[in-house]
């Protein structure tokens, strides 16, 4: 009896898609190792980076941040090319983990990536020539990285459309699939809180003449304005910062378009990591969101055993 191909949809969520690091490791460690991968957004860089065996070094550079080293990649000139300094993030995604001049050839498994035609609304599969070209398509989160362009189409996100690619998994060959969404717990309400007072010019805070603000408070200014979202009733509530409106509203949409998609294309598997408290960019949160992805598989470990059938007890789980 031929064996079934087993393909892996890793979804879309940002900092959160690190947990698919641990999700890969823990099928590994059950005996089950994928066929083909399927990614879009964060889920596409997983997936091609343990597409190409260089999943181990992600894993090093996620470990390694810290909230200092977050910052160097924030891009504080607000414009269409988003809010992260997209070129220092190539380049270290290039060198240090290993994508650089790949393409889709150079696979050891098949391997697709979903994107958004930003023109037509359509999804668009991505499943050869530039890696590199595919991966920062797929994942030109709006607001955040800038979008890209790519055989005459301006591509961004695929989580717009097709959050957690099951149809992409099936198209590159899959007989099961085991789906990955990291979005299910994501819709939060915000609770409105009472900033705390403060004198309107602090102690050690330089004083600047009415008619001639100094660079200090011109500064100041241009981060509120960036960063914090300002009461309609110009109260001193605490609003959400602009980063979350912008992900949180993308998520929402995201959430509610998974389920739909997923109730019409079910996976055989759904794994849905319990990430709740991992925001936009906390990257810093890459150890805990790396345990909760093994977790995830450890709840279900013999559902998905039983779903993708046994291993071959003389084979050996390769251990990542």
């Amino acid at each position: 009896m031929k064996k079934a191909k087993i393909g892996l949809a890793l979804g879309s969520g940002s900092a959160r898609g690190m947990s698919h690091i641990g999700v890969i490791k823990a099928l590994h460690a059950l005996g089950i190792e994928p066929d083909v991968v399927a990614g879009c957004s964060v889920g596409a860089l997983v997936g091609a980076s343990y597409a190409t065996d260089n999943l181990e070094k992600l894993e090093d550079w996620a470990l390694s941040m810290n909230e200092s080293k977050i910052r160097q990649f924030l891009s504080f000139n607000i414009n269409a090319s988003g809010f992260v300094n997209a070129v220092k993030l190539q380049k270290l995604f290039e060198h240090t983990i290993g994508l650089e001049s790949l393409t889709f050839k150079d696979m050891q498994k098949p391997f697709g990536a979903v994107a958004t035609d930003l023109s037509s609304g359509k999804e668009v599969w991505l499943r050869e020539g530039s890696v590199h070209d595919a991966l920062w398509s797929s994942m030109a989160f709006p607001g955040l990285f800038p979008s890209v362009l790519l055989d005459q189409r301006w591509l961004v996100d695929g989580g717009l459309v097709n959050p957690v690619p099951v149809t992409l998994c099936r198209a590159l060959g899959a007989d099961k699939v085991i789906a990955v969404n990291l979005n299910a717990d994501i819709i939060n309400s915000y609770e409105v809180i009472e900033e705390d007072e403060a004198p309107e010019h602090p102690a050690n805070a330089i004083q600047a003449d009415d008619d001639d603000p100094s660079l200090w408070e011109k500064t100041k200014s241009g981060f509120k304005k960036a960063f914090k979202m300002i009461s309609a009733d110009g109260s001193t509530v605490k609003e959400p910062k602009s980063l979350d409106v912008i992900s949180n509203s993308i998520h929402i949409m995201s959430s509610h378009l998974t389920r739909s998609r997923l109730a019409g294309e079910p996976p055989d598997v759904l794994l849905q990591p319990r990430l709740s408290d991992v925001g936009l960019l906390h990257l810093h949160k890459s150890k805990a969101c790396i345990e909760e992805g093994q977790a995830c598989v450890e709840r279900l470990a013999e559902e998905i055993k039983f779903r993708m059938g046994e291993p071959n007890e003389s084979q050996e789980p390769k251990v990542l």
